[in-house]
């Protein structure tokens, strides 16, 4: 509606219509003037960047003249059909205030404003993902570009931003977010790895204003490997760290959860503690305080972890509480507000303090199953326990093996069958040094066979034993060696077959003159076996997982990094995998002089 705006009558004309009114003579209405200005173009706010053409509707009187104003100001006089070309390249960037005008004698009718902005600055990208050149992107990472300023929509089209898989075009949609700032694409088809993606604008896509983005490049490329890694998990309280190790589970959802064994640095001691971080699907965050009730000079020793069906975390470790005889196993559970321990401050088994190790599994009702060594001044000497978690008590799964054994029992691994009974190997220092195997039958323990170790290496090496059950309940056993006559590092892996251990074909990772080294294994189907291992030499380290299937080994990834002597190290790799072909893989990295760095990778599905 247009205000007008008018002058008003003197007062002698009030009193000349009083006095006709008291004579009783009639006087025709006089008409009021009306006249109503409209702008019909622009309908709302408008962008330009050059001429920009006005439309006017008059209706009513006809006006002695109409004007167009700008932010108040008259920009032109305008005649029927009232129609104005405004030509903005001579007007400074920014917003202006449109008005229209119709004068009827002492009388002006004003119309609605328009805003009328006068851009002649072109869009530019100001951030992508992924970012041009990524080397690891997950496949269901957003493809999205934004913009320093809004996109006109209908220069956002599929025929405008092009996506490529390798040389494949691929069928996407394109679509631009409420605010007109970032265009998003999608595949119609999920991407999958390995491959190499590229997407490419060949249309023009122009602001509101009509100006074509510029520096989109000719095209815009990233890589989607086998493995890609999460954000870094949150390390617990600060702290200048100077051991770092992780242990890592997957839950029911392909979630890993991440058990960091830290030793840090507080005025005169090194503290050791235990915490456990878990995977939300979109960041880090951790399970409960520290699980260390003890004081820091006491010391932690081969942590586990392993999940509850609901992804409840259970934890496992040896401490050392500050004796030589004060050695404890310790069990916890994670009851949604604290750590609930299986056992007090003394852990499991109270009485028995020479512990040394231990593993961990649960069975088919969750219940926590475990298998330690006690050191020589035992009663029942230098032997390997297992004990399980009843839902009331712990209790002893047969006897203690092998019985008044004289030698070190390295630290022992545990698996459980299908029918939840125990396979327990160690490696023992007799003379000559083997790898020895039991199988609990529900009724006793039964040897499984040993190993013997190709080089025999001296009792004190660190061997990585690692050990795993098919779906048949197959046990393999895979450790690492050291060559006398090479100084180098090889890795043996072996599966019982009926009555006897058979040595499986060497991993084709690793090339012959590299050192080797084992570090998980894992069996989620029949005739599936998935291994990661290290090779090295002197210039660089290579993480390599493979797959064994039908026979033969297919290398499914491989990481090489720098190997600089003092400036780059890697160590404490572990690794899960589950049904669905779920792998995750952590491992601790630093340089000298930095922190280090817990580091998650995970299969790129």
């Amino acid at each position: 509606m247009n205000l007008p705006e008018r002058f008003l009558p003197p007062p002698w004309t009030a009193a000349v219509v009083l006095l006709c009114a008291s004579a009783c003579i009639n006087v025709p209405a006089i008409e009021s003037a009306e006249t109503e200005v409209r702008m019909i173009s622009p309908a709302e706010t408008a962008y330009t960047n050059g001429a920009l053409e006005l439309r006017l509707a008059v209706t009513g009187h006809a006006p002695d003249r109409v004007e167009l104003l700008k932010n108040g100001e008259v920009l032109a006089e305008l005649a029927p059909p009232y129609v104005y070309t405004w030509d903005t390249t001579g007007e400074a960037e920014g917003t202006y205030r449109l008005e229209a005008r119709a004068v009827l004698g002492d009388t002006a009718f004003v119309s609605p404003s328009r805003d009328v902005v006068v851009d002649r600055t072109p869009p530019q990208v100001v951030s992508r993902v992924p970012e041009p050149g990524a080397q690891e992107v997950w496949v269901q990472s957003p493809i999205r570009a934004e913009f320093s300023e809004p996109l006109k929509r209908s220069t956002v089209t599929t025929e405008s931003v092009h996506l490529r898989v390798g040389e494949l075009a691929v069928a996407h949609t394109v679509s631009l977010s409420e605010d007109g700032r970032t265009v998003t694409v999608t595949p119609v088809t999920a991407l999958t790895a390995p491959s190499t993606v590229e997407l490419r604008v060949e249309g023009t896509l122009t602001d509101l204003a009509g100006n074509a983005a510029v520096d989109l490049g000719a095209s815009w490329g990233w890589v989607v490997p086998e493995f890609v890694p999460y954000p870094a998990p949150t390390p617990g309280p600060t702290g200048r760290s100077i051991v770092t190790q992780p242990y890592i589970k997957l839950d029911a959802n392909g979630h890993p959860t991440v058990l960091t064994h830290r030793y840090e640095y507080e005025g005169t001691y090194y503290t050791v503690d235990l915490f456990v971080h878990r995977w939300t699907g979109s960041r880090w965050e951790q399970v409960g305080p520290g699980l260390k009730t003890s004081p820091n000079e006491f010391t932690i020793n081969s942590p586990n972890i392993q999940l509850l069906p609901d992804g409840t975390p259970v934890v496992a470790w040896q401490e050392d509480m500050g004796g030589q005889s004060d050695n404890y196993i310790h069990v916890a559970k994670w009851d949604g507000t604290s750590w609930v321990r299986y056992g007090g401050e003394r852990g499991i088994l109270p009485d028995r303090t020479y512990a040394h190790n231990v593993a961990l599994q649960l069975n088919s009702q969750g219940h926590p199953v475990v298998a330690f060594s006690l050191d020589m001044e035992d009663i029942e000497g230098h032997a390997l326990h297992v004990y399980q978690w009843t839902g009331t008590q712990w209790a002893r799964i047969g006897h203690a093996f092998p019985g008044g054994l004289n030698s070190w029992i390295r630290p022992p691994v545990l698996a459980l069958d299908g029918n939840d009974n125990a396979f327990v190997a160690a490696m023992l220092s007799v003379s000559p040094v083997r790898i020895h195997a039991w199988h609990w039958s529900g009724t006793d323990w039964e040897q499984s066979g040993d190993l013997a170790l190709t080089n025999n290496p001296i009792p004190d090496l660190s061997i990585n034993l690692k050990t795993t059950l098919t779906e048949n309940n197959q046990p393999i056993i895979a450790w690492t060696e050291s060559n006398p006559s090479t100084s180098k590092s090889e890795t043996y892996i072996s599966q019982k077959d009926q009555a006897q251990w058979t040595p499986l074909a060497p991993l084709p990772s690793a090339p012959t003159n590299n050192s080797s080294e084992i570090h998980a294994i894992k069996s989620n189907k029949p005739n599936d076996l998935i291994a990661l291992s290290v090779d090295f030499n002197t210039e660089r380290t290579s993480i390599n997982i493979d797959r064994h299937s039908h026979g033969k080994w297919d290398k499914l990834w491989s990481k090489h990094l720098p190997r600089r002597t003092h400036q780059y190290r890697l160590s404490n790799l572990e690794m899960d995998t589950n049904h669905t072909g779920d792998i995750v893989v952590a491992w601790t990295q630093f340089e000298t002089g930095a922190p280090q760095e817990i580091v998650v990778y995970r299969r790129n599905k």
